[in-house]
């Protein structure tokens, strides 16, 4: 298959550098929220990623000083998706995959983050197989404070690597935990300081690019594959109450109030 074509992506900026491709998520201005055309791009990148031979290991990090700030809520403040019936067909689906096609990504991904990772970057960032963070670096999986249902992956991913009771705290709360704690309770690999970031991730991707690809990707997929089966369940229930929570008044009411800095008042409605 040809190599994977860096200049094709729009949202998501690639560079190689030997075998260590990098992908950085590129939403200016905005803390690199998620918007559809960084979804398209993220859809597409680890079947291009895995069809490209000279390219052993992804380095998935942010522009700038954040890895992502979660949904881009201009989506939503207008109303669109909010307050009104409007499913669609392939709606679930592309919440479902998202994190399994970066578990089903038989490269090796790790996450290098600065800043906020935060509602859907979290759970991005999580599904990768390494996490490394800068000390300011800061996880938050944030739906309820829009109230959203958590439903893109926190289910999924939280209780197996911080326990039930911590998940459900981070979860159900909304709890910002700072890359030193998270590093603490498992939820990520590693924290280091900022000015050490890049060089300890570099150091990192050689490490895997020097290995024996197949027997390093098979490994993974058999990890996974115990991971999936473990949660499909819990998963896609936090999906369908992801999506029915996204047409209720409070999800409005929580994404206008962030994009005008005040406290939401929600009515559970």
């Amino acid at each position: 298959m040809p190599p994977i074509d860096l200049s094709s992506y729009r949202t998501v900026q690639l560079s190689k550098r030997g075998a260590v491709l990098t992908a950085t998520l590129s939403n200016p201005g905005k803390k690199n929220a998620f918007f559809p055309a960084m979804g398209a791009d993220l859809d597409r990148l680890w079947r291009d990623v895995d069809y490209d031979d000279d390219v052993r290991v992804v380095v998935l990090t942010g522009e700038g000083d954040a890895f992502c700030a979660g949904l881009d809520l201009s989506y939503l403040s207008g109303g669109q998706g909010t307050g009104q019936r409007n499913r669609r067909k392939g709606q679930t689906k592309g919440i479902r995959t998202r994190i399994y096609d970066m578990l089903d990504c038989e490269t090796p991904i790790i996450s290098k983050v600065r800043g906020p990772a935060y509602g859907l970057g979290v759970n991005i960032c999580l599904a990768a197989d390494i996490v490394v963070a800068s000390e300011n670096a800061v996880f938050c999986d944030s739906h309820v404070h829009n109230g959203i249902a958590a439903g893109d992956g926190g289910v999924a991913l939280f209780p197996f690597l911080i326990g039930f009771h911590r998940a459900k705290e981070a979860l159900m709360l909304g709890r910002r935990i700072p890359a030193a704690r998270a590093e603490e309770i498992g939820l990520i690999n590693h924290c280091v300081p900022d000015d050490e970031l890049d060089r300890f991730v570099d150091e990192m991707a050689d490490e895997f690019a020097e290995g024996a690809p197949l027997a390093i990707s098979w490994t993974k997929l058999s990890v996974n594959a115990l991971l999936k089966q473990m949660v499909v369940g819990a998963f896609e229930t936090s999906v369908a109450y992801d999506v029915l929570s996204l047409e209720t008044d409070d999800v409005t009411e929580g994404s206008r109030a962030f994009l005008e800095k005040r406290a939401p008042h929600f009515e559970g409605k």
